[in-house]
């Protein structure tokens, strides 16, 4: 039986060579953890900008998915910013850490607006409430329960702590995805890759009432971990809706006190 090495050079001799067809190409997305890799690490720059080319948005965000799923726990550092009510409000720097099944994350807020603050939303403890500290002056209340649905909770975002972690993300994307299909799909821009080794691509969205999201969404991924490390989506002439850029994704792991509300010490 071959290795996993020997599979993943043998498919990238097949791409460089010309031997493999478009959709020998798609089979990218399916790759093992391993063989997508040793791929990445194996096969020339200009032919993994050509796979990134021919493989279809749809495969690309499922691969995401199912890594995402996959690994389970993980964390990352997020910087955000979002346009609220017509406003682009200024960017915030977050570490995150996520558990995907069952569902519940924790944010600690590093720079910007409400740095300081922790927040922790467990469903699995109260479906609609999530515990929050605040820094400075406000943090000799203690952490407090705020409705996941509350004016706080929305004041300086478009979504809500059930949304937050690169997974909800990615599945917002998918949706999009697939409710494109039947208008023509999205047209993509491609873009090339950035100063860190990320291929990125611009989104089209095709005229639809409700429109979507995001007139044209730009997704940069890192092939390496296989996950979108920056999602931008801009409106209809051009201007800034949300940016979400993410570093140092790893796979993690806890015990169940770090997700329990009473036993995180927040």
């Amino acid at each position: 039986m071959m290795s996993a090495m020997t599979r993943a050079v043998i498919w990238a001799l097949m791409v460089s060579s010309g031997l493999a067809h478009a959709d020998a190409l798609m089979e990218f997305t399916s790759l093992s953890e391993s063989d997508r890799r040793n791929t990445v690490k194996s096969t020339p720059r200009d032919e993994l900008e050509r796979i990134m080319k021919e493989t279809p948005q749809a495969k690309l965000l499922a691969m995401g998915q199912r890594i995402i799923l996959g690994v389970n726990t993980y964390s990352y550092r997020m910087v955000k910013q979002e346009r609220v009510r017509g406003e682009l409000l200024p960017e915030q720097t977050i570490d995150v850490f996520v558990r995907e099944t069952p569902f519940a994350v924790r944010l600690h807020y590093v720079k910007g607006p409400g740095a300081g603050r922790k927040v922790l939303f467990n469903p699995s403890a109260r479906a609609s409430e999530f515990r929050v500290h605040e820094a400075g002056l406000l943090s000799v209340a203690g952490a407090i329960w705020l409705n996941v649905d509350s004016s706080f909770a929305k004041s300086d975002s478009n979504h809500t702590v059930r949304e937050a972690g690169i997974g909800p993300l990615v599945g917002r994307l998918v949706r999009d995805t697939e409710r494109a299909k039947p208008l023509g799909g999205f047209s993509l821009v491609p873009e090339g890759w950035n100063d860190k080794g990320e291929y990125c691509g611009s989104y089209v969205s095709p005229p639809a009432n409700p429109p979507f999201d995001y007139a044209k969404t730009r997704i940069c991924t890192d092939l390496l971990s296989g996950v979108p490390m920056k999602v931008e989506g801009y409106g209809s002439k051009g201007e800034l809706l949300e940016k979400w850029h993410f570093f140092d994704f790893k796979p993690d792991s806890w015990t169940a006190e770090f997700f329990d509300p009473e036993k995180a010490k927040l």
